[in-house]
């Protein structure tokens, strides 16, 4: 990447229906997936368990599994999401998947991040208004952007890539010179019916490798506003 990222983060999302209180770490450890020990545990409830373990970060709701990490490889959070739903998961109800990206990075100073976000969303469009938030980001500016990309070619109508740019509160200052990018690449059926794991999975392989070069260029784009 342009810059190095002070945070580099991946993480699968499935989006289906799920028991959270069985995904345990003796869970996983009984299949295999994990050691024994070094499980740091949040919570463990019929609503929601969270727990994480050396590298990784485990989230489990009544409608979301989600794994990531934000220690290289990337490899080992595909492996890891690919095994749980074909061999443990492989015929439960799901309805969609996201590749998800989350990248901090520094930039020079305060006139910098206001220089991007005037770049990104320019205050002259919004009129009288807009006005009053210049000359600089002291008077305000943008706090958050979201592009959405739909209707991607080769892909289900559902498909979104949704791409949002926002200061990097609280990692980087308090987000006074940083920027966080955060980008969903949200994956479907195709159809109005819930898949099987296996049949997601079989998209997940096809396309993690091209999601992540495409996240990687669009952090990357935003790094090259800060030269």
């Amino acid at each position: 990447m342009r810059i190095e990222p002070e945070i580099d983060g991946i993480a699968i999302v499935s989006v289906g229906e799920f028991d959270p209180a069985v995904f345990t770490p003796a869970w996983f450890v009984l299949r295999g997936f994990l050691p024994e020990h070094g499980a740091e545990v949040e919570i463990i409830h019929p609503q929601v368990t969270a727990f994480s373990f050396d590298w990784l970060r485990l989230q489990v709701s009544t409608d979301r599994f989600s794994v990531g990490s934000v220690l290289a490889p990337r490899i080992r959070v595909r492996d890891f999401a690919e095994r749980i739903f074909t061999e443990c998961l492989g015929h439960s109800s799901l309805r969609a998947f996201g590749i998800n990206r989350d990248v901090h990075f520094p930039v020079r100073d305060r006139a910098e991040m206001d220089r991007i976000g005037r770049t990104l969303a320019p205050v002259k469009p919004w009129g009288a208004w807009g006005r009053n938030l210049e000359p600089d980001g002291e008077h305000g500016g943008m706090t958050s952007l979201t592009m959405s990309q739909v209707d991607i070619e080769g892909r289900p109508s559902d498909d979104r890539i949704n791409v949002k740019v926002e200061p990097s509160y609280p990692i980087i200052d308090q987000g006074r010179t940083g920027i966080y990018v955060h980008v969903n690449d949200h994956y479907t059926t195709g159809g109005t019916d819930p898949g099987s794991g296996e049949c997601l999975m079989e998209i997940f392989e096809g396309s993690f490798d091209i999601s992540v070069a495409r996240s990687d260029d669009i952090a990357d784009h935003v790094m090259s506003l800060a030269e």
